[in-house]
């Protein structure tokens, strides 16, 4: 996605509206692969005034990611907007190009940490069961609960 400064320059301060869906097919996030479902929809406004450009980005789509807990694909919707002053490194230049802040953009409006769903219970730090699927696996210590032993003078209290 482009934008033509040189329009914006003719015309300081009258803002430029954009729209377009963009694909990433190589995006990451946090060292891994973020699988989009379709393109991501871009709305972009932007201006020039006194030798700055200024852009405000909306970015909106679906990924699909591994649980936090669980390990499970999840699709996940997403959508952020933000305003940003972008520093134009050649002031004669004819467009400026927005899928780096576009790619930018995706990465912030994921979540850090993605569910298959709100209640979902992970998998067990000890025997390794999904337990959204199964209880903990026969001879697992996580389920056993053993009372903290600076609590024990309290039973004599009671």
């Amino acid at each position: 996605m482009r934008i033509e400064l040189r329009e914006l320059r003719a015309y300081p301060g009258r803002p430029v509206l954009t729209e377009a869906r963009e694909m990433f097919d190589d995006l990451m996030w946090c060292d891994e692969p973020l699988t989009l479902v379709e393109a991501v929809q871009v709305k972009a406004s932007a201006f020039y005034d006194e030798g700055r450009l200024f852009v405000t980005l909306r970015v909106s789509g679906k990924a699909v990611r591994p649980c936090s807990r669980c390990l499970v694909k999840a699709e996940e919707a997403f959508e952020r907007e933000e305003l940003e002053e972008i520093p134009l490194e050649d002031p004669k230049a004819p467009y400026l190009e927005l899928r780096p802040w576009i790619a930018a953009g995706v990465r912030l409006a994921v979540d850090p940490r993605p569910l298959c769903r709100p209640d979902c219970r992970g998998l067990c730090a000890d025997c390794g069961a999904d337990l959204n699927m199964e209880d903990h696996r026969e001879g697992c210590t996580a389920s056993v609960t053993t009372p903290d032993p600076r609590l024990e003078k309290l039973k004599d209290l009671l």
